[in-house]
C-alpha cells in the first residue's frame, strides 16, 4: 500500500539492501503482538496468497471471507488479512484503535498465546516490519520505520535473515515485477469512474489471474512470470 509520508519522515533516513546491518532485533517478540493489534492493512500479494494456499491446503475461494477480504487499495481491488474482534488475548490489550479507526480488531492467525500461527509462511508486510520499501522508479531499497516497533533492541540484524526467504534475489524480482504491474494496471486506469466498468473489469480480471487461479505448481517464481506475461498481453502492454 502508498503512503504519502516521505522516508525522512518515516525511517531513520537510511537505505539498506538485503545485506545490510540494521538495529532491529526484537528478542524474538516475547510478550508482545502490538503489531498484530495496531489495524494494519496487510494486503497480500501472489506469493502471499500461494503460501497461505500451500501450507494451510486452503484455496483463495475458501479463505475469502474468513480470513480474507477485498479492499480497495490504491485504486485497485486487492485481497488483504481480515481483521476479527480481539478477544483480549494475553497481552491484556482491550479496545486500542488500529491504524485504520477499527476498534479492538486483531489478525485472523494470531494465536491464543499472542504468537504467529502462520509465522513460517507469514505475508511479506509482516516479514519486514518493522522495515518497509521505499520505491525509487522501477527499483526499491529498504527502510527501518522508526516509532513503529516498541520492541526493538537496537541489535543489528542482516536484512536478509530478519526476513528469512529462501533465494532473496528471486524474491526481490518478483516484488520489482508485481509492483510495476500494479504501477501499469493503475495508470491504465487514471481518470476512469471509480465505479466504472472498465476498471471493475480490470480488477476482475487481475483477481482471477492471480489470485483465484491454481497456484498448484513447485515453481512459483516461474508461474507468476508466465501469467504476469499473459497480464500484460492482455491488457494491452505487450504485443
Amino acid at each position: 500500500m502508498l503512503r504519502e509520508e516521505t522516508v525522512e519522515e518515516l525511517s531513520d533516513g537510511k537505505r539498506y539492501t538485503g545485506n545490510d546491518l540494521v538495529r532491529i532485533g526484537t528478542d524474538d517478540c516475547r510478550g508482545c503482538s502490538e503489531c498484530c493489534r495496531m489495524g494494519p492493512v496487510i494486503v497480500l500479494d501472489p506469493l502471499d496468497v500461494f503460501e497461505l494456499n500451500r501450507f494451510l491446503g486452503q484455496s483463495f475461494e475458501e479463505l475469502l471471507n474468513e480470513t480474507i477480504e477485498l479492499k480497495v487499495i490504491d485504486g485497485l481491488i486487492m485481497p488483504i488479512l481480515k481483521l476479527i474482534p480481539d478477544t483480549g488475548a494475553a497481552s491484556g490489550v482491550d479496545g486500542t484503535p488500529g491504524a485504520d479507526g477499527e476498534k479492538g480488531k486483531v489478525c485472523p492467525y494470531l494465536g491464543a498465546d499472542d504468537r504467529c500461527t502462520i509465522h513460517a509462511f507469514r505475508p511479506g508486510i509482516c516479514r519486514l516490519y518493522p522495515l518497509g520499501r521505499s520505491w525509487e522508479g522501477e527499483d526499491f531499497h529498504y527502510i527501518l520505520q522508526v516509532n513503529e516497533c516498541t520492541h526493538c533492541t537496537g541489535t543489528k540484524v542482516k536484512v536478509k535473515k530478519w526476513l528469512g526467504i529462501p533465494a532473496l534475489g528471486a524474491y526481490e524480482d518478483f516484488c520489482r515485477s508485481w509492483h510495476s504491474f500494479l504501477t501499469q494496471a493503475r495508470r491504465l486506469l487514471e481518470g476512469t469512474d471509480p465505479a466504472g466498468q472498465l476498471r471493475n473489469q480490470v480488477c476482475i480480471y487481475i483477481l482471477q489471474q492471480f489470485y483465484l487461479c491454481d497456484w498448484n505448481v513447485d515453481d512459483f517464481y516461474e508461474a507468476f512470470a508466465r501469467r504476469r506475461a499473459e497480464a500484460l498481453r492482455h491488457l494491452g502492454f505487450a504485443s
